[in-house]
């Protein structure tokens, strides 16, 4: 038979300004169907959506920062239909530590300027696992763990303090809205991690160099 997933009718009232942005993220990658739109005399915007399931996976978060936190969502379950194919917008390239060890300030400052990080210094990563986003597209192999070279040399910028952001938490929920499909989740008691599920780099440029000519093969015939 037909293969089949569930889809929900959401609900949600928020600010007329911010409706386009909601429209626009739901009927883009979420593969969500517009309804209906009203508005009210209070300046609010009620939209109803069709969405599948797995298209309002980590949404609540990313509706909550774009409509600062002026919508309300409510959603229920409809009925299974068929599958709606690959949900997601362009999948967003990553940082990938290619060592092991603890994390520290000298490199995960110079790795900022390269993307946003999801980890602090101090903290353990492996080889393979996803320790940020790259600010370009396709994924970045990055050492994370080099401390800074001890050096005899002085220079004016010798005693300058280095500075972090907080780095990105996400919550499980958006985590698998937003990983790629050659990624998975390691959840342990103390922590959530996101790995390549190859953690192995050469191992990741063959099947990466495999899948570019199974497409290129594909768009051939």
């Amino acid at each position: 038979g037909n293969k089949l997933e569930p889809y929900e009718e959401v609900i949600i009232d928020v600010d007329s300004e911010h409706s386009g942005t909601i429209v626009n993220a739901l009927t883009g990658g979420r593969k969500g169907l517009l309804l209906s739109m009203s508005d009210s005399s209070d300046g609010k915007t009620r939209l109803v959506f069709e969405v599948p399931s797995r298209g309002l996976l980590g949404f609540q978060s990313e509706v909550a920062t774009a409509t600062r936190g002026s919508a309300v969502v409510n959603h229920l379950f409809v009925e299974n239909r068929d599958y709606a194919g690959h949900i997601g917008g362009v999948e967003k390239g990553k940082l990938v530590s290619n060592d092991n060890g603890k994390t520290s300030l000298y490199s995960l400052a110079n790795l900022a300027k390269r993307g946003e990080l999801f980890v602090d210094a101090g903290e353990v990563v492996y080889s393979g696992m996803v320790i940020g986003e790259n600010s370009r597209a396709g994924d970045m192999e990055v050492n994370p763990v080099r401390a800074k070279e001890a050096s005899n040399v002085r220079t004016v910028n010798k005693d300058e303090k280095m500075y972090l952001s907080p780095p990105k938490r996400m919550s499980i929920e958006e985590l698998i809205g937003y990983m790629n499909d050659d990624e998975v989740l390691e959840v342990t008691p103390k922590s959530v991690r996101l790995r390549k599920a190859e953690l192995d780099s050469g191992a990741r440029e063959r099947a990466a160099r495999s899948r570019k000519k199974q497409m290129k093969a594909a768009h051939q015939k």
